[in-house]
């Protein structure tokens, strides 16, 4: 018995002798770089990337496998940039724990460590292949090296992902990681976004699978669309499962700072516990806070001073169970606007769902801003998952500006379908309620009724609204497609009356400020075309925005009995829009006004400078009405035609009003131009008959006017300044024809126009025998000065001479009848007249 012990002893011994010798020839004589090489093989046929290692690795076999390898990197599926690359890597794996599948690794380092991960236009990630969804090669290995390295392939494929082609028995037991300035550097091709993690720093405790470990972070966050540059920190308790494809993070608490989504962030900040179950979508909530301080900087609409609280205590959802369970949503909001301070708040004190039923108490929001404050609420929870029955979704708001006061309130039943993300308003009725002492009773009631639904999983929407406004209909039907990207609209409209002027009054431009001077009277003899140019307006003053005509598409009629637009008055209008690309086109444009018909097109493309271009027909107007409601005053009377064709651009009314270039003819019949009486202004001034030389002022008097039987003009637009290429009026005392210069300015909002009058018929019209002595002769007559208070100017000089010449002349011809005296007295006067 001693000598079988003995031998079993001494065997023993020697075995362990061998062991340690071979384990030591083994150390002395393995070259692990002699498999780098064989290694980047493999992985360029298994993965069809290109691994290199540029260092040396560095292998350890006892007491633990340890490696250490530098200048690790690997590139994108057949190409040479970069998909990720390692400066270093350091780290153990215990042999012992190996044999019952379980991978024991003592504290891991990385520095250096880069990413690029990228979406393409198709939606393909581009690790895919790493993870199993790739072009990976099924050939078999061609010997013991290459079996090594796909196991070690295989390995990490589990390591990284918790793939299917993991043994289910497998453990993974970290006892640390450190990784140092890593980068992760996101492109998202889709949706624009560019997305870089540096400076990034990652600590954590033992990991181990299905149990919770220590993390704690930070990083630089930088990146564009939307703008992103903020310092990133956090920590937490992280559980992963990826064969189960489980992960939890507990007492989360992540901080941020700086600009982040576009806001300014003094801090950001979010704590609480979630979890999430890849295999049924599931999402578990509990004590999540959010927390922001800081601005939004929008271009719009700033916001200072936000203070922003989002607190959710409970919320569990699984799609697959169609299960919601939502227990103290609450969300608050305050700041700053430019009109003044905001506020938010929105509840949900409790609401579970279940394929079976569904429970809540009422939901409740208010809104305040800016003269406006609305509040909403759904009540009367029940039904199910698969159709939530609400029994009234209430909105009622009032904004107030000003004097005027707009109250709404509406309700109406609904229907939800959460997993569908569709919603429908049944019956929706309520009431817009306009108090004004504008408005001719002090009030406007507006009874509306309709339905609404919306389905975002289809993707599209649509609404039927049905009003009783000013005693008429108003019938709108819309249909919304493509929601969540370019909304595509189809809608038809149907109004019997549409004030839009009581509706939504102009706003009330500032009077502009007196010119400098001293007052006095210009001389009428000096041009106005030689004074310096008005000093343009601020490029803010009557700004113009139609960005909202960018981004949608819309296709439409319009059907209006009655139209009221800044006093202009319309009837039997229709029309035929289109928008597309940011250019909104109207076509087919018809309707009565003023006793005549308008008919044409215009197109406004605001993708392209708010280029605004109109060609339309007035014919059988009458244009006295027409300028009292557009101007506020007449200028002209008389029935007839006007045609234009003008185009202007700008982004402010000053911009529109410089770019204005086109033509425009007016045609009239029996009509008037009132702040002037030619004949009476000839018969007050023919004291220049008598030697007066100096031209003659006359301020406009609107209680006079110029009849006339036809009035022809063609007008030339160049940037704001129309020219009279052609002035032709006709009454049976005058003709009046343009002279030079014949410029209306409506950027400076002044006239320099010079009318050629001329006396033709002085027996019938206007008291024309007082006028006989100016039968034939051509008048200038200067109007000048701004529109609302022009200046007429006769411009007597060169007129008087002529006509005093003619006046003496009959005179002395009448006075000399005696047939003696007279050829020497018509002989001595044609020597003073100079004939």
């Amino acid at each position: 018995m001693k000598t079988w012990f003995k031998r079993i002893v001494i065997g023993l011994v020697v075995l362990v002798l061998v062991a340690v010798v071979g384990l030591a020839i083994f150390l002395l004589t393995f070259d692990p770089n002699a498999y780098k090489y064989k290694l980047e093989e493999i992985v360029q046929e298994r993965y069809h990337r290109t691994l290199a290692i540029d260092g040396d690795i560095e292998l350890s076999l006892f007491p633990r496998i340890g490696l250490a390898v530098q200048g690790v990197s690997l590139s994108e599926v057949n190409s040479s940039e970069t998909f990720a690359s390692i400066e270093s890597m350091r780290l153990a794996v215990a042999v012992w724990p190996l044999l019952s599948s379980n991978l024991v690794v003592d504290h891991v380092t990385i520095n250096g460590f880069k990413v690029r991960a990228v979406r393409d236009k198709k939606g393909h990630l581009n690790f895919e292949d790493l993870v199993g969804g790739g072009i990976m090669s099924t050939a078999k290995p061609r010997g013991p090296a290459d079996a090594a390295v796909g196991a070690m392939a295989g390995a990490a494929q589990v390591l990284a992902t918790g793939g299917a082609s993991a043994p289910a028995t497998m453990q993974i037991d970290i006892a640390g990681l450190d990784l140092q300035s890593g980068e992760l550097q996101i492109q998202d091709e889709i949706s624009g976004m560019a997305v870089a993690v540096t400076n990034l720093t990652a600590n954590t405790g033992r990991v181990t699978y299905k149990q919770p470990f220590d993390v704690t972070l930070s990083a630089r966050v930088e990146g564009g669309n939307p703008r992103m540059d903020a310092n990133l920190t956090g920590q937490g308790l992280l559980m992963l499962d990826p064969l189960a494809r489980r992960f939890a993070a507990q007492k989360l608490d992540m901080r941020m700072d700086g600009n982040v989504l576009g806001a300014e962030a003094k801090s950001l900040s979010a704590r609480g516990n979630l979890a999430f179950n890849g295999q049924t979508s599931s999402v578990d909530v509990s004590g999540l806070e959010i927390l922001f301080q800081g601005n939004v900087p929008d271009q719009a609409t700033p916001m200072k001073n936000v203070e922003a609280s989002v607190t959710i205590p409970k919320l569990a959802m699984d799609p697959h169970k169609l299960e919601l369970q939502l227990d103290k949503l609450a969300v608050r909001a305050k700041g700053a606007l430019p009109g003044g301070p905001f506020e938010l708040a929105a509840d949900a004190p409790g609401l579970n769902i279940s394929p079976s039923e569904a429970t809540g108490q009422a939901l409740t929001g208010r809104v305040r801003l800016q003269g406006l404050d609305a509040s909403f609420g759904l009540n009367g929870i029940s039904g199910n998952a698969s159709e939530l029955d609400i029994k009234e979704v209430k909105f009622d708001s009032t904004l107030t500006k000003g004097e005027r006061v707009i109250k709404a309130a509406f309700s109406s039943p609904a229907t939800f379908n959460l997993w569908q993300r569709a919603i429908s308003l049944l019956t929706l009725r309520g009431e817009f309620n306009i108090t004004d002492p504008g408005l001719p009773k002090g009030s406007l009631q507006i009874p509306v009724i309709g339905s609404m639904n919306a389905n975002l999983q289809k993707d599209q929407a649509g609404a039927k609204i049905n009003a009783v406004l000013e005693g008429g209909k108003f019938d709108l039907t819309a249909d919304v497609k493509q929601l969540s990207a370019v909304p595509d609209i189809t809608f038809a409209l149907a109004v019997d009356t549409l004030d839009l002027d009581k509706l939504a009054p102009p706003v009330t431009a500032p009077a502009p400020k007196a010119p400098e001077g001293d007052g006095k009277q210009d001389d009428p003899e000096k041009k106005p075309d030689t004074a310096a140019p008005a000093e343009a307006p601020a490029a803010t003053d009557g700004s113009i925005d139609l960005s909202a005509l960018v981004g949608p598409t819309a296709n439409g009629n319009i059907k209006i009995g009655q139209l009221v637009v800044r006093g202009l008055k319309a009837s039997d209008l229709t029309a035929k829009l289109k928008l597309e690309k940011g250019k909104l086109d109207v076509s087919t444009l018809a309707a009565s006004l003023y006793d005549g018909k308008v008919g044409g097109a215009l197109s406004v493309d605001a993708a392209n400078g708010n280029q605004i271009a109109t060609k339309m027909t007035l014919a059988g107007i009458s244009i006295g009405p027409l300028l009292t409601d557009l101007m506020k005053k007449s200028v002209l009377t008389g029935t007839g035609s006007l045609a234009l064709d003008l185009k202007t651009a700008g982004s402010n009314s000053y911009a529109l009003t410089t770019g204005l270039n086109g033509v425009m003819q007016l045609r009239l019949r029996d009509g008037a131009v009132t702040g002037i009486n030619v004949a009476q202004t000839l018969r007050d001034i023919k004291a220049s008959f008598t030697g007066v030389e100096q031209d003659a002022a006359v301020e406009a008097d609107r209680a006079r006017s110029t009849d006339f039987t036809s009035l022809e003009a063609d007008l030339v637009f160049v940037k704001g300044v129309a020219t009279a290429k052609r002035l032709d009026m006709a009454s049976p005392l005058l003709r009046v024809s343009q002279g030079d210069p014949a410029a209306i300015d409506f950027v400076q909002n002044i006239l320099n126009f010079v009318a050629k009058v001329r006396v033709v018929n002085t027996s019938t019209g206007q008291d024309g025998k007082d006028l006989e002595e100016l039968k034939g002769i051509t008048i200038p007559v200067l109007i000048s000065g701004p529109f609302d208070k022009p200046v007429y100017t006769v411009q007597w000089r060169g007129v008087a001479t002529e006509a005093l010449k003619k006046g003496l002349e009959k005179r002395l011809k009448e006075a000399l009848e005696d047939e003696n005296v007279a050829p020497k007295i018509d002989k001595a006067l044609k020597g003073i007249l100079g004939k």
